[in-house]
């Protein structure tokens, strides 16, 4: 259905009030949620790692490299059902709440589809490290951890999908409540399966991977049964009745979510390949890298809920024909990722000596590197939060394919380029690797700001 603001009829939905208060205040109502649910995710791996940590140094390496393997599956999930958070916020902003449910239902053979596919990943994916020469220490632990996470594998894309449902309805606290629940549970399993409990039996690194696994089915179930009793989803149709699955919807789920998993794909691509790269230049730039590339990400889990809610507030307007809040949910959503990424980029800029001994004690002679590279990091705090949040906003519009060939060109076309010219090229070494993440995400948030402008500013936008 193609909108001619022209002729469109505000009547369909109430307006918002056109007030930079009220439109920040909106964006934080959802994205703190969003924010929390992300950490806690986040959350599984750290304790994954700790706990392995304490089994030795070999069952923790097998996790870091079972946890790569799980994390590009992971990936596909996030970025295919993705998909489910703009195509219900649409609907909802355009009143047309009949047509939410059957879309759900629907979403949810493509979830069945991609679990099959995560543990048919993890299962087989345990190949993997063994057949690129990854340490045969570290093999047995990480094949085995695979092997248990495998089983989670539908639970986490029925939770993913369930959770696009909530958010796109503009709910997001559900999936916050869920995601951290499932962290708290996931602590005492892991301790319990990996070291023995009562009659459990040790089972070390594969019970890591079971405990996850087994985290992920509560959540999953824990957010399914409060969905089910809610009087506030149960007024617009259940969303757990069986339908046969249609070609066109299910198609349609796809063909906007197969570019967004793509992209995500590109960009932790770069970051995983400049990792590899630090290790050529040198064991302490590698670790320097770690510690920096750690908090950078933790830090990007604020403009990334922010750039989630920025998709919902999109998808309502546009549902909703409101050209105007269009745009006003973006600005917003950019506005806050400005001044929260200031907020971390001085925190960098400040704290990272200190920053450098929380995680390496006894390696003081890390510190000017990890300064050097946080400065860098600091830098692309900005460009990184507002990329985001520009891309969220194109998805708001399901705009994802020419996002996908953004992203793909900004990472690797200027940013992959760049990084090994002045890393090698140069003699700059690990800043100057940094300085082409740098350049990748500016051009990022260039071009994906300028896409959502012209879209933004047509008299007739791109079809729901």
């Amino acid at each position: 259905m193609t909108v001619d603001y022209r002729t469109s009829t505000a009547s369909r939905s109430p307006r918002l009030t056109p007030t930079t208060t009220h439109d920040l205040r909106e964006t934080l109502k959802l994205a703190v949620p969003l924010i929390i649910a992300q950490l806690s995710s986040m959350g599984m791996n750290v304790v994954d790692s700790l706990i392995a940590g304490r089994l030795g140094a070999a069952p923790l390496g097998g996790v870091a490299v079972g946890a790569a393997v799980y994390s590009f599956a992971l990936l596909v999930c996030i970025g295919i059902l993705g998909a489910v958070t703009p195509t219900v916020a649409q609907l909802y902003g355009a009143r047309r709440f009949d047509e939410i449910a059957p879309r759900m239902r629907q979403a949810w053979w493509i979830a069945l589809g991609l679990g099959l596919i995560v543990m048919a990943i993890c299962w087989s994916g345990s190949l993997l490290p063994k057949a690129i020469g990854v340490d045969p220490k570290l093999y047995p632990h990480a094949r085995d951890f695979l092997f248990g996470v495998g089983f989670g594998g539908p639970a986490l894309a029925g939770f993913f999908a369930l959770r696009g449902y909530c958010d796109g309805m503009g709910r997001t606290k559900p999936g916050m409540v869920a995601a951290f629940s499932g962290l708290l549970a996931l602590i005492p399993l892991a301790v319990a399966f990996a070291f023995g409990w009562g009659p459990l039996p040790r089972m070390g690194t594969f019970g890591l991977g079971l405990a996850t696994a087994l985290s992920l089915w509560l959540q999953v179930i824990g957010l399914a049964l409060y969905v089910a009793h809610a009087e506030y989803f149960n007024r617009y149709g259940s969303v757990f009745a069986i339908d046969r699955p249609q070609r066109e919807p299910i198609a349609a789920l796809l063909k906007l979510g197969l570019p967004m998993a793509f992209a995500w794909q590109m960009e932790v691509g770069l970051f995983i390949v400049v990792a590899l790269l630090m290790g050529r230049i040198g064991g302490d730039w590698a670790a320097a890298h770690q510690i920096a590339i750690n908090v950078a990400s933790l830090a990007f889990m604020i403009p990334l809920g922010l750039s989630q809610a920025v998709t919902v507030r999109v998808g309502h307007a546009r549902g909703a024909e409101d050209r105007a809040g269009v745009r006003r949910a973006a600005v917003s959503g950019l506005t806050l990722a400005f001044g929260t990424q200031l907020v971390s980029a001085t925190v960098m800029f400040v704290f990272a000596a200190q920053i450098t001994l929380l995680y390496a004690p006894a390696a003081p002679e890390l510190i000017p590197l990890v300064v050097q590279l946080m400065f860098l990091a600091g830098i692309f705090q900005m460009s990184d939060g507002i990329q985001v949040v520009a891309a969220g906003a194109l998805r708001g519009l399901k705009d994802t394919t020419v996002p996908m060939f953004v992203t793909a060109f900004a990472y690797w076309g200027v940013g992959f380029p760049l990084a090994w010219y002045l890393g090698f090229a140069t003699g700059l070494g690990g800043p100057g690797l940094w300085i082409g993440f740098i350049a990748g995400l500016t051009v990022a948030a260039v071009l994906l700001n300028w896409r959502f402008a012209v879209l933004s500013g047509r008299t007739v936008m791109p079809k729901m």
